[in-house]
């Protein structure tokens, strides 16, 4: 089974967010825009793994999680995946950084202790708003940039983490939640 551990985020701050960037979308050229039921930040992709895992990594996930605490947090600011001069993913960022990365990384150390490998790359807190297959000009760029960079959601609590299974469909991904851990 395809997974991957993620946090999800209240419906009323997505709404708000996707709000604003729909006000843009019909201004901007082509992309893959992420669905906002399927919107979320991945703190670690495990891809194929045997559904034993999932009970394998389950117990010290929920013992090192739980230990952690809930924070509350904001969406806030925009950016692109490499960077805006040759951009193929555009994304909102999420605050306070710091809590977001130390989750990720208890998430990472456990599942890689389990023998899972991860991608190399740095974690960066983001949600996914759009990928695409062809850059942007820059006054695509700038505009996606000036509507979000002082974007700012209403706080939220963040205080689970949640182990998806993914099945891949041609109208997009299902995401599935397998299990839940409080913070």
């Amino acid at each position: 089974m395809r997974l991957f551990i993620a946090s999800s985020f209240p419906e009323p701050i997505l709404r708000d967010l996707n709000e604003r960037v729909n006000a843009i979308r019909s201004r901007l050229p082509a992309a893959s825009w992420v669905r906002p039921e399927t919107q979320h930040l991945t703190y670690a992709f495990l891809g194929e793994q045997h559904p034993s895992l999932v009970d394998e990594v389950a117990p010290l996930l929920s013992q090192r999680l739980g230990a952690m605490g809930a924070f509350d947090a904001t969406l806030h600011g925009c950016g692109f995946f490499p960077n805006p001069r040759h951009a193929r993913v555009g994304w909102v960022g999420l605050d306070p950084d710091q809590k977001f990365s130390a989750v990720a990384r208890v998430v990472r150390d456990v599942v890689t202790a389990a023998g899972v490998t991860l991608d190399r790359a740095d974690f960066k807190a983001h949600l996914t708003l759009m990928r695409m297959r062809d850059g942007w000009p820059p006054s695509s760029i700038e505009l996606f940039t000036k509507s979000l960079r002082e974007y700012r959601s209403q706080p939220f609590a963040l205080d689970r983490v949640t182990l998806y299974s993914s099945e891949l469909n041609p109208k997009g991904a299902i995401h599935t939640a397998l299990h839940q851990f409080a913070l």
